[in-house]
């Protein structure tokens, strides 16, 4: 019985389908691979122009800024005085701050005052502006009501001195100039 020998299993013919299973799972990994790759490159995409600076444009000078604001003021109805000196004297403030380099925004009234006193521009002006913040004060913070008229003269007033600090200061800067 050496001549027997076991049957061999029959031979397929066509297409396996453990294959076909096995490329469609390659094929549809390969699908998700792409579409991650995608999503994260959109995801950074956006990351990144939300982070890149917007191109905004250049700030005003103080000196232009400050006459903008005092326009403003000028535009606007006077219906709380008190308001209207808070902004007064901030746009004076604003404007010796950011000519100067001091922090005259978050200073007191005092401290103002003697930080003024060490700037570079004429003692006269510094005399003017102290008598016009001690002037303010009082108005701001006790409830003093002034004049109609005098609301009108003390926003020329700031308009006059601003011109004047900011007039030294171009003089300064040409004097400066001049020597080098």
């Amino acid at each position: 019985m050496k001549d027997i020998h076991g049957i061999r299993p029959p031979v397929r013919l066509g297409f396996d389908p453990m294959l076909l299973k096995i490329i469609l799972i390659v094929s549809g990994v390969i699908i998700l691979l792409v579409l991650l790759f995608f999503l994260i490159k959109k995801y950074l995409k956006k990351r990144k122009q939300s982070t890149e600076p917007k191109y905004l444009p250049l700030p005003l000078a103080p000196y232009e800024a400050a006459l903008k604001e005092l326009d403003f003021l000028l535009q606007r109805q006077i219906i709380d005085p008190r308001l209207f000196y808070f902004n007064l004297t901030a746009v004076l403030r604003k404007y010796i701050g950011r000519s100067f380099g001091i922090n005259a925004i978050e200073m007191t009234s005092q401290e103002f005052i003697r930080g003024i006193m060490h700037l570079d521009f004429d003692k006269g002006q510094k005399k003017e502006i102290t008598k016009f913040q001690k002037y303010c004060d009082p108005i701001k913070y006790a409830g003093i009501v002034p004049k109609k008229d005098q609301i009108k003269n003390d926003l020329s007033f700031v308009k006059k001195v601003i011109s004047k600090i900011e007039n030294d200061l171009i003089k300064l800067l040409e004097k400066k100039e001049e020597n080098q």
